[in-house]
């Protein structure tokens, strides 16, 4: 596997796990169950690219990336669909996340 690809299933695995947690908090705590299990069933998904992505990525740059994307992507669809605010704090704290994960990402 390229490395190209390998971040590319990265990002796949990153944008299904925002979109599990988005709808896991559909589910009202699995009170409609549909979305619950369509949530399970995409973070399955999730960690089979993330999985696939470890063929020529290190773990610890795979799982800092997946984790810190899957925490940001969620953060802002969270305030764009649900009107959460952010306090100047919590937008430092999204870009420490950012800005760990691309330190280590460059550290490799």
């Amino acid at each position: 596997m390229t490395p190209a690809l390998a971040l590319l299933c990265l990002a796949g695995a990153a944008g299904l796990d925002i979109l599990a947690n988005l709808l896991l908090k559909r589910s009202d705590g699995f009170r409609h169950p549909l979305p619950g299990v369509l949530a399970l069933l995409l973070v399955l998904a999730a960690f089979g690219l993330l999985g696939l992505s470890l063929r020529a990525v290190p773990l610890s740059v795979a799982y800092a990336v997946w984790g810190g994307l899957g925490i940001v992507g969620a953060a802002l669809l969270s305030r764009r669909l649900e009107g959460v605010q952010f306090t100047p704090r919590a937008w430092a704290g999204l870009a420490l996340i950012l800005g760990s994960v691309t330190v280590l990402h460059l550290g490799h």
